[in-house]
């Protein structure tokens, strides 16, 4: 099991507010919190905060902040990517081959 990152509900809400959230977007994502017993994998946590329009530069600094290195920060972002490109229905390359 990997580690986790553990911030006060309070602590969450006060830096959405600094980061820009609005109270509506903080309720929302607080109970989505709720919902799924206060836990959240992380790729589907940035996900959660992008679409409530933080922009990456916040997300990285608030991870930063509950101890997430910078390693795994890029990590993540590239899983994000990755997730959101197949939930989407890309049409992009995703092999390249090599034939005989």
């Amino acid at each position: 099991m990997g580690k986790s990152a553990i911030f006060l509900k309070e602590e969450y809400r006060r830096r959405m507010r600094q980061y820009g959230m609005t109270e509506e977007k903080i309720e929302e994502t607080s109970r989505i919190f709720e919902r799924n017993n206060k836990h959240i994998d992380v790729i589907t946590f940035v996900i959660m905060l992008e679409r409530s329009g933080l922009e990456r530069r916040a997300i990285t600094e608030f991870l930063k902040d509950v101890g997430i290195d910078d390693i795994t920060i890029i990590n993540i972002f590239g899983k994000v990517d990755l997730k959101k490109t197949e939930l989407t229905g890309s049409k992009e390359i995703s092999n390249v081959i090599l034939e005989e």
